[in-house]
């Protein structure tokens, strides 16, 4: 496409991209509402008696974020084999519209729908938890408190990790990139300990004095680590995105 972005062009396109993924949005819903509900309340109060208190966070957070992941994992799925892919690259829209429709939809979208729905799931469970354990408190969710707009920035930045693996990878994104992430998790924690073995192993330092983040060297270190994840790791991936969409057109 010669023009980058129309947004009459955009609008048509994520009615379709909401059409075509209604059925699967709403499978992960009920789903991870089944799950949280007898798994993660009935389950959980009924082997742990002595709970006086509950509430929805715990829940909340493991919900948004793996079935956002899986959710964004599936995006550009028409990538996946040759008589899709040329059916999905002939609808006139341009890479940049696709990277934006999908990163809308599976970001700021799922974390909008999924906190939404969860809200009014947790008035449900409440109540029906209630009748059935009735020496036990149950906390209303609230989802502007710091406890669910945590993992919503989390969601926010991570997704974009997935979001990269759906326009490179041909099929099962989901596991791939878990592999990939613990591969490369597993080398990041080698590397780290080798520079600061040294450090950690101090004689100088007894078990007491030794805070690795307020030795000067580790602070360093970890300060450019949290610089780089809360604010190069997201654009940096929908910048990967928006060039693996260009190379599948290429």
């Amino acid at each position: 496409m010669h023009s980058y972005f129309d947004i009459s062009r955009f609008w048509l396109l994520m009615k379709l991209e909401l059409f075509k993924s209604r059925r699967g949005v709403a499978m992960t819903l009920v789903i991870i509402f089944g799950l949280s509900f007898f798994l993660g309340m009935i389950v959980d109060l009924a082997i742990e008696p002595l709970t006086l208190v509950f509430d929805h966070y715990e829940n909340y957070t493991f919900s948004l974020l793996i079935g956002g992941f899986i959710l964004s994992s599936l995006a550009f799925h028409g990538l996946r084999n040759t008589l899709t892919r040329y059916q999905f690259l002939m609808v006139p829209v341009s890479a940049f519209e696709r990277v934006v429709c999908m990163w809308l939809l599976t970001s700021l979208g799922w974390i909008l729908v999924f906190t939404l729905t969860y809200t009014l799931y947790t008035l449900v469970a409440n109540t029906i938890g209630q009748l059935l354990f009735s020496h036990v408190k149950f906390n209303a969710f609230n989802p502007f408190s710091e406890q669910a707009f945590t993992p919503m920035k989390y969601y926010f930045v991570c997704q974009s990790v997935f979001l990269v693996g759906a326009a490179y990878f041909r099929g099962y994104v989901f596991p791939k990139l878990l592999i990939l992430l613990i591969v490369t998790a597993f080398i990041a924690l080698i590397i780290a300990y080798s520079f600061m073995h040294d450090v950690i192993l101090a004689d100088d330092h007894t078990v007491e004095e030794c805070d690795l983040e307020n030795m000067p060297s580790v602070k360093t270190v970890w300060t450019c680590a949290k610089f780089f994840f809360w604010w190069l790791l997201a654009p940096i991936n929908w910048v990967l995105t928006y060039l693996g969409l260009k190379d599948q057109e290429v």
